[in-house]
């Protein structure tokens, strides 16, 4: 059968600068969840979304008819059907093929470990097995954080596409430690030792105490995730557990070749 051609159509920029349509207000609603904001009254989900209350009760009117949105009492929270259309996603089916390989590399370590996509110049994590005895951490299954500080954001910063790379390491480099790299010089070095060595480290960067290494994982020849250990700074540089982790991300790396059609 021959291909059909595709056309392409210039849409005018203004359809999107101009007043901010009603998708785009029901995204900014629906953006003002998250992991610790998972049920809020109006007033709560107008502050944090910057639209105004009436507006916002209109939104969420909607989106309760949908399913999107459940109101309990007077507060709202996330429906199922927002779980539903998630578990769609090619990243679940990432995370599906990763985790009994994470398992196992948890079980051999007993440290942290992250499972983490690219997304701008933030990694979503979208899976993350704890240690017993790990400090306090910011990161959350679905949660963000900026890509320059942690090993699993400079993995996929060293093999992402140069105009993508660029992009983050132009913007605003902040830090959250005292051992931050926010020196866009400094990082380019980084990532190109990461690219040949097929290894980060985080040293400190994102929390106090806390370093890590990460590998990527690999479709074909594409890096679609990194993985990653965390441990205590204190002990020591954590060379001993880079082996493990390169066979875990090799193992997943060929599970995602063999799940390909699913993802």
């Amino acid at each position: 059968m021959p291909e059909t051609a595709s056309v392409a159509v210039a849409i005018p920029e203004t359809r999107f600068t101009a007043t901010p349509s009603i998708l785009n207000k029901a995204f900014a609603v629906l953006n003002a969840f998250d992991q610790n904001h998972r049920r809020m009254p109006l007033a709560e989900v107008a502050r944090r979304s910057a639209l105004p209350k009436s507006t916002v009760h209109r939104v969420l009117g909607m989106l309760t008819q949908l399913g999107a949105v459940v109101r309990e009492g007077d507060r709202y929270r996330m429906g199922l059907s927002m779980f539903q259309l998630g578990s769609c996603s090619p990243e679940v089916a990432l995370r599906d093929v990763a985790l009994p390989h994470m398992e196992a590399l948890h079980r051999a370590t007993g440290q942290t470990l992250h499972l983490a996509v690219l997304q701008g110049a933030d990694v979503i994590y979208l899976e993350k097995l704890r240690s017993r005895s790990a400090l306090p951490l910011p990161t959350v299954v679905g949660g963000s954080l900026p890509a320059h500080l942690t090993g699993v954001g400079k993995v996929l910063l060293a093999h992402a596409g140069a105009a993508e790379r660029d992009a983050v390491l132009s913007g605003a480099l902040r830090g959250r430690t005292s051992q931050s790299v926010v020196d866009p010089v400094v990082l380019r070095r980084e990532l190109r030792r990461i690219e040949g060595e097929g290894v980060a480290k985080d040293r400190s960067e994102a929390v106090e105490g806390l370093s890590c290494i990460a590998a990527p994982l690999r479709l074909g020849s594409q890096v679609v995730a990194a993985l990653s250990v965390a441990f205590p700074a204190a002990s020591g540089q954590g060379d001993v557990l880079i082996r493990p982790l390169r066979e875990t991300a090799a193992a997943v790396s060929r599970s995602l070749t063999h799940a390909s059609g699913c993802l």
